[in-house]
């Protein structure tokens, strides 16, 4: 045991340093592995670690991520979040703090069509920001609204997060796309009534409702009039898998289509527009397939060095029943969100916790939805949590001021996080039934 608690603190040690260096998380997951390895079995086996990667990438669920990234591109090149924004807009404001609750709204609909949190929540805060400006709202819930709900796109399937997750485990990327429906929507209702009651007490952070507003019957009718091309692509995308016709990969392919198709409505298609959309698919992609070939050469080291054997008995050791065993859990996310990014920590992470969750009682499924709102809660944590910097790109305001408007939201996250655990069926009675 002291020469794996050795292991263990080699490869800490040197993933922290190799971190604080400035080197790509990918490779300082894997040159940390690999020095732990060499300290016990020495190089002849570094071979081995090449091939590890190079299989890591032959893996047919991984093809649905470069797709919906390239999906969500398409649709956010195309004008997507302007009409998004416009069509939901005369829906909300009616209600106190009406463009908050757009700005949530909006981030839904665009969930279902974009995986990426960053590029969800550049895009929304682009078209937002300003309208929100202009109307007299508060910095920090404007803020904090428009990075908090971006993170909506890691639960609302399409997502990500999600691929990377079914990537590394044998849970069905279909049911765990089926599974997050409902706890997203949770999340997206917890932000709105946090953002309730932040008005609530603080009135003047936002404008009041205005004399004149459009009937409601009227605003149903525009937003469905902008949004019906929109509606239909997500029902195809996301009815193909759910009804088993197609897998995510080639739903993907069938949204892609239709993203082109409502680009070129929206005569948004350009060499410009193209060449933006392929370039920002490429390096989210590449970035992330990096961090999943070197985590092959993590998983291989954590099984044969040990380690994970080690984190389980550690883990199986702490005090208290399984509820308080997972509000550690996210605890433990909470502080690695803060400084690694989303898809680092789901790859670090679900090889030990996984098992972990699976020995308090708790279904893999459930699992990847607790896990997909944990480390969103890391997204808008400072040093490094990344909708933080993508408001920030739009805005040019500090990352204090931003960071502040996110706060309340952290209740959001607490809260969410909270019902699934103590009524897991919340995040598994779609994927039961389907």
């Amino acid at each position: 045991m002291e020469s794996v608690s050795l292991l263990l603190l080699i490869f800490v040690v040197s993933f922290l340093v190799l971190l604080f260096l400035g080197w790509p998380i990918a490779f300082a997951i894997a040159t940390a592995s690999i020095l732990a390895y060499i300290f016990l079995a020495g190089g002849s086996v570094l071979g081995s670690f090449a091939i590890f990667s190079y299989n890591a990438m032959f893996n047919y669920g991984l093809l649905a991520l470069p797709i919906y990234i390239l999906m969500g591109e398409i649709l956010i090149q195309g004008g997507v979040a302007g009409d998004l924004y416009d069509a939901v807009t005369p829906l909300m404001e009616r209600i106190p703090g009406g463009l908050i609750h757009t700005n949530i709204a909006a981030n839904v609909i665009l969930g279902a069509c974009c995986g990426s949190t960053v590029a969800a929540t550049s895009a929304m805060s682009t078209v937002a920001i300003p309208e929100l400006m202009k109307r007299g709202y508060a910095k920090e819930i404007c803020y904090g609204s428009l990075a908090s709900a971006g993170c909506l796109s890691c639960l609302i399937p399409p997502s990500v997060g999600m691929i990377l997750f079914c990537s590394i485990t044998t849970v069905s990327l279909g049911k765990l796309f089926i599974a997050g429906i409902i706890p997203g929507l949770i999340l997206a209702a917890c932000f709105s009534l946090v953002s309730a009651i932040w008005i609530k007490f603080q009135p003047n952070i936002a404008p009041r409702i205005p004399k004149k507003v459009i009937p409601l019957g009227m605003a149903v009718l525009f937003a469905l009039k902008k949004l019906w091309p929109l509606l239909i692509l997500i029902i195809v995308v996301l009815g193909t898998i759910y009804l088993g016709v197609a897998t995510p990969t080639e739903s993907g392919c069938y949204g892609v289509v239709g993203a082109i198709m409502l680009s070129a409505l929206n005569k948004k298609l350009n060499l410009k527009t193209i060449n933006a959309m392929l370039i920002n698919t490429a390096k989210v992609s590449v970035s992330i397939l990096f961090i999943i070939a070197m985590a092959s050469v993590y998983g291989y080291a954590l099984n044969a060095l040990g380690l994970k054997q080690l984190l389980l008995h550690l883990l199986e050791n702490l005090q208290g029943g399984a509820i308080t065993k997972i509000y550690i859990i996210w605890l433990v996310y909470l502080l690695l969100g803060m400084f690694l990014d989303s898809a680092a920590v789901i790859v670090l992470t679900t090889p030990i916790l996984l098992p972990f969750a699976i020995s308090l009682g708790f279904e893999p499924i459930w699992f990847g939805i607790f896990l997909m709102l944990a480390v969103q809660l890391g997204n808008i944590t400072p040093p490094i949590g990344v909708t933080l910097f993508a408001v920030q790109a739009i805005t040019k305001d500090r990352i204090a001021i931003i960071s502040k408007g996110c706060l309340p939201y952290w209740v959001s996250f607490f809260l969410a996080s909270s019902l699934i655990t103590f009524f897991p069926s919340l995040a598994t009675w779609l994927s039961n039934h389907f």
